[in-house]
């Protein structure tokens, strides 16, 4: 009941988002190509043996109404056929410029897995969040909730801060990880992942290259074995239109 609930979640906002009311003056596209030499995720090594994952994206942010569409999909560059394509909806609201609300659902799948799309290759994710805007370092609580393959909560705290050198935009970052999730395949709750980031941002006209470099430590070794290092380069591009 509680997935088929969840489910019913996520379609609805994909519906409110895909047949916008008139509140929703301007349309925003956002798109993005990320080219990482891994996919980590949540302390995983998704991708087997450190391989590389072109992970291409596009965003409609529905103008000041705050809500927002995404496709994200990852692709794996080398000897393994993994692909991973996601459908996300969301919603966020700045309250007098002190705090960011946020809500909304995803529905990720595995292409690549036998039996796809079956609930062993697909799974509906909510999540909420909050955001402190008015101290230093932005403080951001995010808690999301699976329902089908993690079967449970992942929560996260994150710091992160941009800073303006000359035309370049510098963010290090970091975000450390709960979870439950997983107990299914041997998973243990607790801490999960320690993230450490910093991404700069170069802007050329209507295109941002944003390089990164990434640090992960995985206190919970049910869910990798070993610390991870990996790098990341991402182009950006953006164009309005007006309903």
């Amino acid at each position: 009941m509680i997935r088929n609930k969840a489910s019913r979640f996520v379609y609805a906002g994909l519906f409110l988002i895909l047949f916008p009311s008139s509140a929703f003056s301007k349309i925003e596209f956002c798109g993005d190509l990320t080219l990482v030499s891994k996919y980590i995720w949540r302390g995983f090594d998704t991708i087997s043996d450190d391989r590389p994952a072109i992970q291409p994206s596009c965003t409609l942010n529905f103008g000041k109404s705050g809500f927002w569409l995404n496709l994200w999909s990852a692709i794996a560059l080398a000897d393994t056929n993994f692909v991973e394509a996601d459908v996300i909806a969301g919603y966020s609201r700045d309250l007098f410029d002190r705090l960011t609300l946020s809500a909304g659902g995803g529905y990720y799948t595995f292409p690549s897995l036998t039996g796809w799309p079956d609930r062993s290759s697909t799974t509906p994710e909510i999540y909420t969040g909050i955001t402190v805007c008015f101290v230093p370092f932005s403080p951001t609580w995010t808690i999301y909730y699976d329902f089908n393959l993690g079967d449970g909560i992942y929560s996260t705290f994150s710091l992160n801060q941009l800073f303006q050198i000359k035309n370049q935009t510098l963010n290090p970052s970091i975000t450390v990880g709960y979870t439950n999730q997983y107990h299914k395949i041997g998973v243990e709750q607790g801490w999960s992942d320690i993230n450490f980031g910093v991404s700069a941002d170069f802007a050329l006209k209507n295109i941002t290259i944003s390089p990164s470099v990434n640090y992960v430590i995985v206190p919970n070794q049910t869910i990798n074995d070993e610390n991870e290092f990996w790098v990341g380069l991402k182009v950006c591009w953006a164009t309005k239109e007006t309903d």
